[in-house]
Parts: C-alpha cells; structure tokens; sequence
C-alpha cells in the first residue's frame, strides 16, 4: 500500500499548489482591458478549478484506500475506477507542469517567478513518480483494461532549457503590467488516451 501513501500525498500537495496558482490567475482576470485576456485566462482558471475539484474527491478517497490492508480489497470495479482516476490526474500533472511553465513567460515579479518555477519542478517530479507508480499498479493488477501509459512528455524535457532564465528575457503580456502570473493555454495532446470525452463521469 505505500504506492497508494505516495499518491495520497502527491495530490494533497498538488491540490495545494493549484490553490495558490488560481490565486494569482484571478487577478488577471480581475484586472483584463478586453474580452480577449479575460475569457483566455478564464479558460484556464476553469480548467484547474475542474481538476481541483477531481482532488477533492481521489485524495479523501486515496487517504481510506492507504488504511485498508491490501489493494485485494477492493473490488475489481473500484480497482479499475482507481486506476481510471490516477491516470487522468497523472495527466492532470502533466497539464499543471505547463501551465507553469509557460506562465514564466508572463510576469517580472521575482518571488512570484521563483515560487511557481519551485512548484514547476516539484510537479514534474510528482508528474514521474505517478507515471512509475500506475506502470507498477497496471503491471500487477492488469486485465487487459488498464489505462492507456502514453507518455505525455516524449521530446519534451524541462531541464534542457532554463525556463525561468529563458522568460526572463522573453516579451511580457499583461501580466507583467500588473505584476502577476498569467499562464498560458496548453496545447490539446496528439497522442491517443484520456481525453476532454473520458472526464465524462468522473
């Protein structure tokens, strides 16, 4: 069950980071001169209140799964629910990594630019960790309908380039006038697996 303890605790933190990162999208919302800016931001503060959401359920749930003796416990319909549930908030990381990278980009701020580049790099090693803990779970309780593995992150490494020095010099959008984070719309991925269809039901 230590597998089910790790996740547990990575999206408590994760469910903690995205607290703070809604709390700096907010204002850019609050402060936008056109439509534009504000439904662009809004998009993405709705895309991680959807998620925070999610947290709110799987983490309770993940805390009484941890206390249980084994995953033999559960029934094979839980499991497969599980399962479901921890890859699509895998991705969730994954998106959350972006959002925070890119978000480098948009404001001047130094603290503000440390803290979200801190949380970056904790959510990508988070993002890793979940990735090895579901090839292990899938690999001991497969049935030939676990979740699909992509790796969201193929020709992608985040350490080849320094994205806090790399935005420094990069232009700044509105953002940087009102010295708060903003960040900007990921890409929809190209690889087969869970998509905007399969949150229907969760």
């Amino acid at each position: 069950m230590q597998e089910i303890t790790q996740l547990h605790a990575i999206f408590d933190r994760t469910r903690g980071y995205i607290n703070r990162f809604m709390g700096i999208i907010q204002p850019i919302i609050d402060a936008a001169q056109d439509e534009h800016t504000r439904l662009y931001y809004h998009h993405i503060l709705e895309e991680e209140e959807q998620r925070m959401g999610r947290l709110q359920e799987l983490v309770p749930y993940l805390e009484n799964v941890s206390g249980k003796e084994s995953l033999a416990q559960l029934s094979d319909r839980e499991l497969s629910q599980l399962l479901s549930d921890v890859n699509l908030e895998r991705f969730g990381l994954h998106n959350f990594r972006e959002h925070l990278e890119l978000s480098l980009y948009e404001f001047q701020d130094d603290e503000t630019r440390t803290t979200l580049d801190g949380m970056r790099e904790k959510t990508h090693a988070d993002y890793l960790q979940v990735k090895e803990i579901m090839a292990s779970l899938s690999g001991r309780f497969s049935d030939g309908s676990h979740p699909d593995l992509t790796d969201h992150d193929e020709g992608h490494d985040i350490h080849q380039v320094d994205h806090l020095k790399a935005s420094a010099t990069a232009a700044h959008g509105v953002a940087s006038v009102i010295k708060h984070a903003a960040p900007a719309k990921t890409a929809a991925p190209g690889k087969k697996g869970l998509t905007v269809g399969s949150l229907k039901g969760h």
